[in-house]
């Protein structure tokens, strides 16, 4: 089977775009299909050993049918991978703090449960500059966007809280509390910038936490949503020393992937991270 000839860097900044020696084609936005693969699994060994081959870092890949099977829910074939290039983080986090929440960057594989299709979906580029307003080298679309501001900002599904704590104290506070209500943690990520003499430098950080007996019912809906579960914190400070919890709309997520008939449930688990933020930020 041929290497895919994949440069996944250059592809979240929009300067190249999939080749298709490894058998990838255009198949909906961002939505890929892998026709060389004959399982999820398969197709997830080989994007690792390729991004590893680029220099990149593999933080992790969580299995979300796994998960589900725990819980006595089905799922078909679905894993999310996690890697990072720390250098481009850094730079992505000082535009704008908040993209913090949709990294580290990743990448979802599934089989999908009606073709049987091996599928692939990533968070491109332009999804991360309109959702956090980065304007990556380009003027002429930093003046088409101050133009279009005028008329009102595109809704983004962040929702940020504050809090008088430290960023440290409220992920401990945070974490606490998810894990007293039965979530599960199965990454934390620290973005803080440091300065050349190693001096903090508006501290960041990231608390993935999931349930699967919440998410797997998401999922059975749109395979597509894995790439935004597990749920999020990010718990950052400001230029001001204010510090903030940010984590994602549900009803904004759902409607990002399509979800047909369940803006009740959203609304409900949009509630519920509100209880859980306010009570970590007390």
């Amino acid at each position: 089977m041929k290497r895919l000839q994949l440069v996944f860097l250059s592809l979240l900044l929009g300067w190249t775009t999939i080749s298709n020696a490894g058998g990838w084609y255009y198949h909906d936005d961002n939505e890929f299909s892998i026709s060389d693969f004959a399982s999820v699994s398969e197709a997830v060994g080989e994007i690792k050993a390729t991004l590893e081959d680029q220099g990149l870092e593999i933080v992790g890949v969580l299995d979300h049918a796994a998960n589900a099977k725990k819980v006595g829910l089905e799922l078909p074939p679905t894993q999310l991978i996690l890697f990072r290039d720390k250098r481009l983080e850094r730079k992505l986090i000082k535009r704008s703090p908040t993209v913090a929440i949709d990294l580290p960057l990743k990448i979802l594989v599934w089989e999908d449960a009606d073709s049987g299709e091996i599928k692939l979906l990533y968070n491109a580029s332009g999804y991360l500059s309109d959702r956090h307003n980065i304007y990556l080298w380009d003027p002429l679309q930093y003046r088409l966007n101050k133009r279009l501001k005028q008329f009102g900002q595109l809704e983004n599904g962040l929702v940020t809280i504050d809090t008088e704590q430290s960023v440290a104290e409220t992920v401990e506070k945070l974490k606490e509390v998810l894990l007293d209500n039965g979530f599960f943690i199965p990454f934390t990520f620290d973005f803080t910038r440091k300065s050349r003499f190693w001096h903090i430098k508006h501290p960041a950080q990231l608390i993935v936490f999931g349930n699967p007996k919440v998410g797997t019912p998401l999922m059975q809906n749109r395979q597509s949503i894995g790439i935004d579960l597990p749920q999020k914190f990010l718990v950052w400070e400001d230029r001001d020393g204010q510090v903030h919890v940010t984590y994602n709309d549900p009803l904004f997520i759902g409607k990002r992937h399509g979800l047909q008939g369940l803006n009740v449930m959203l609304g409900k688990i949009g509630n519920r991270l509100g209880a859980l933020a306010k009570e970590g930020t007390k």
